[in-house]
């Protein structure tokens, strides 16, 4: 019942875990980005109306 794994098997399943890891991450960080950005365009163009009407 010996498992035969080899050093090339091992290095292709850690990296398939590390690029995962990395491109959840990657996603994660360009869907922040953009919740920001969104947040960001909305709240000036609402601070350029109020002080429209404030004038």
């Amino acid at each position: 019942m010996a498992i035969d794994w080899t050093w090339a098997e091992a290095f292709k399943i850690g990296g398939t875990g590390f690029g995962l890891v990395f491109a959840v991450l990657i996603i994660l960080a360009l869907a922040i980005w953009l919740v920001g950005f969104i947040v960001a365009k909305t709240s000036a163009g609402k601070a350029e109306e109020e002080k429209k009407k404030g004038e």
